[in-house]
């Protein structure tokens, strides 16, 4: 008890607040945790803790609402109110250019497939110069958001929600309807807290993830077992997202989470800065306008110091049973569908009196955008005439895979690809004509190379 009430204080400065996903080798090939693993006395012991800390929150609330110092700071803020969209404006602009000069989309760890995404991303940052056009970025930001579920799948995008929150706020901060314009608050709160929530769920039932990230810097556990350090931080940013949406402690709190995204960034670098430019744009909003004045704040609906406290212990409960269950059942539901195509990818034998291709690939700079990739094979003839006939030892095509995730096939010894920013695994498998992975002795014939983005050569390669 007495190791996580130094974790809670310290506020996990470094995991808590980190999307594994843009540091960690992650796949949905693998299989997520079930609830009866998590069935431990850490898991219940951190979540009863989260549960009882709360009526402790409420008290810290309603105690703040006393101090006059506070009560002045609030009144201090307030004259800044009316910046709140102009603010969201300019992270939201410098969001988009970032993705936009690395050839990503949305997030750090999604690549662009096409650059009509990319040039999309400069056109509205464009729209955001100017007040009137202003929605017109908004509803490009929720299509942006929606096309890019279509590609990666809406489990992958629900850790994203924040962005066509962000893009609801725009619209509804320029709307003359007083109703209509007063939402703009609420639904950002609730998006970037929705957010929170949902991508702590990858520290419990993919912890395997952030263990990898863990074994990298073992530092950031401050000496704490990593497996409890990891799970902790689950519930740390689980609890903040939650209190972002029910409005307890709304400016402290905000600032509080920006000085934890300022301390990861220690860590992590440019890509966490990438990441978390627009959550911090959404935490200066909150910070000057605090919880708004025209809707009621959800913990406000109570006076009562026990009511707010059950209502925010028992909500609290809720939401986590109500995001568990569905982020427990799609994992399961990825990971089978993964495995699945998996089967139906099967490979072919090279036969044993056949000389055995060789593939390397050779990453090259291209001097517009992207990058070249030269892929020299041995014993092997690219015949893209014969894609999806009968299948003939030693020809064929190659897949192209970019961390984890194929983007497409390659028909001669020259490929081009877009990165996000940061490194990246490239892979290149040779295939019949019929799609079939070539294998020698069990193993594939390919070749992976690791190529940063924002340098000009290759840093590490292997091939088979």
């Amino acid at each position: 008890m007495k190791s996580l009430m130094f974790l809670v204080l310290a506020l996990v400065p470094s995991l808590a607040m980190a999307h594994v996903k843009w540091f960690s080798d992650y796949s949905f090939d693998a299989v997520p945790l079930s609830f009866s693993q998590l069935n431990t006395p850490t898991f219940w012991g951190l979540f009863l803790l989260s549960v009882v800390s709360l009526p402790l929150m409420v008290y810290l609330d309603k105690l703040a609402d006393r101090s006059t110092l506070y009560v002045k700071t609030n009144e201090f803020l307030d004259r800044y109110s009316e910046d709140g969209p102009l603010i969201m404006r300019v992270t939201m602009g410098a969001v988009l250019l970032m993705s936009w000069q690395g050839d990503s989309v949305v997030a750090p760890e999604i690549a662009a497939s096409s650059q009509v995404w990319v040039w999309f991303q400069f056109a509205l940052a464009l729209c955001l110069l100017f007040k009137e056009t202003t929605i017109l970025a908004g509803l490009g930001m929720i299509f942006l958001y929606v096309m890019c579920i279509f590609s990666q799948g809406l489990f992958h995008m629900l850790d994203y929600v924040v962005y066509p929150a962000v893009g609801l706020y725009l619209i509804f901060s320029n709307l003359k309807n007083e109703r209509l314009k007063n939402l703009d608050l609420p639904v950002l709160y609730s998006g970037l807290g929705f957010s929170l929530c949902w991508v702590a769920f990858e520290k419990i039932f993919y912890p395997f993830w952030g263990l990898s990230v863990l074994a990298k810097a073992p530092a950031l556990t401050m000496g704490l077992p990593h497996d409890f350090f990891l799970i902790s931080c689950a519930f740390v940013e689980f609890t903040l997202g939650y209190l972002l949406i029910i409005c307890l402690l709304h400016r402290p709190l905000a600032i509080v989470i920006t000085l934890v995204f300022f301390t990861t960034t220690c860590f992590f670098g440019k890509t966490e800065v990438v990441g978390h430019t627009m959550l911090h744009g959404a935490l200066l909003v909150f910070i000057v306008k605090g919880p708004g004045h025209y809707y009621q704040a959800p913990i406000r609906y109570h006076k009562a110091f026990w009511l707010r406290s059950l209502f925010a212990a028992v909500n609290f409960v809720i939401l986590f049973a109500l995001l568990a269950f569905p982020y427990q059942k799609m994992a399961t539901e990825i990971h089978a569908e993964s495995m699945a195509k998996k089967v139906d990818h099967p490979m072919f034998e090279i036969p044993a009196d056949m000389p055995v291709p060789t593939i390397a690939v050779h990453p090259m700079k291209d001097p517009v955008s992207g990058w070249n990739l030269h892929i020299q094979t041995t014993n092997y003839k690219f015949t893209p005439e014969n894609s999806g006939l009968g299948d003939k030892p030693s020809e064929g095509h190659a897949h192209l895979f970019v961390n984890g995730k194929k983007v497409g096939r390659v028909y001669s010894e020259w490929a081009h690809v877009i990165l996000p920013q940061g490194k990246n695994k490239v892979k290149v498998v040779l295939t019949t004509n019929s799609h079939k992975d070539y294998a020698s002795g069990g193993k594939l014939i390919e070749s992976e190379v690791e190529i940063e983005e924002g340098r000009d050569v290759s840093v590490g390669g292997h091939a088979h």
